[in-house]
């Protein structure tokens, strides 16, 4: 009932802004794709010492806030007034971390980047490192700390 009553209430401007990231980023991933994705901009705004809503409108950090995406955005704030399972769930999250509410960073292995392995075909150049073996520079892949739903999660870039 808790659950219910708290996707009912209004949402201020900022848990509105982390909402519409949570269901542009992951709602097609269940519970814990989404819990993962808010455990990120929980990290970022951490580290970065912004605002979650902040971190969630930096440039060309969550791609659903990417120029070119004003129909994306209009369908996920039209699913949250609707108020779907998976948009109560956005609330309430996006609520929670705005309050300040902690939450369990171990579940992405403390990370602060991820990707969604479904929309990309290779991954990003922040997810390899540079080595020198025998002189030469390698690219080599960076091990996620976790992999949940499609997403592979990276932590400490």
């Amino acid at each position: 009932a808790a659950y219910t009553a708290a996707a009912e209430e209004a949402l201020t401007p900022d848990e509105r802004i982390v909402a519409i990231t949570l269901m542009g980023e992951a709602r097609g991933e269940k519970s814990a794709g989404m819990y993962a994705v808010a455990c990120v901009i929980q990290k970022r705004a951490d580290e970065r010492k912004l605002t979650p809503a902040q971190v969630c409108k930096e440039p060309w950090q969550f791609s659903c806030w990417n120029r070119g995406q004003e129909k994306y955005l209009n369908l996920m704030r039209r699913l949250l007034k609707a108020n779907t399972e998976e948009a109560k769930y956005a609330k309430l999250l996006a609520r929670s971390i705005c309050k300040g509410w902690r939450l369990v960073q171990g579940f992405t292995g403390h990370a602060n980047h991820y990707y969604s392995m479904k929309v990309m075909k290779k991954a990003p150049y922040w997810a390899f490192k540079k080595v020198r073996v025998q002189g030469r520079l390698v690219k080599v892949a960076i091990k996620p700390s976790k992999i949940i739903g499609n997403h592979a999660f990276y932590k400490g870039l």
